[in-house]
């Protein structure tokens, strides 16, 4: 089962819980910060070096960074409408990637 680490209000986590919607897994959802991990979970550094959110374990394939998380788990389950195989597509798909999160969420706050 894949385990997802992080707490479900930092924008990062929030876009690999709806990936994870969208591909309809159950998962595991440690949700505390990366602060809280840390105490809680001596390991998690092990999990991800960085010490931020979120990271998954997936069977013991892990992985953090939201962006690369959501490319993994697109590319595994093959949802090739969530990214694309075509690169001009893809390549669009990537490009809001970067940018697109970055300014919605600037402009919540």
């Amino acid at each position: 089962m894949l385990t997802l680490y992080g707490h479900a209000a930092s924008s990062n986590v929030r876009k690999v819980l709806w990936t994870c919607h969208e591909l309809g897994l159950d998962r595991l959802h440690k949700d505390f910060n990366g602060a809280t991990l840390l105490s809680t979970f001596p390991h998690y550094r092990a999990i991800n070096p960085n010490g931020m959110v979120p990271a998954i374990d997936d069977g013991g394939f892990v992985l953090w960074e939201s962006n690369a998380i959501i490319r993994y788990l697109a590319t595994k389950h093959r949802r090739h409408d969530l990214l694309p195989e075509d690169p001009e597509k893809r390549a669009v798909i990537e490009q809001w990637m970067v940018i697109f999160w970055p300014e919605i969420f600037c402009k919540m706050r």
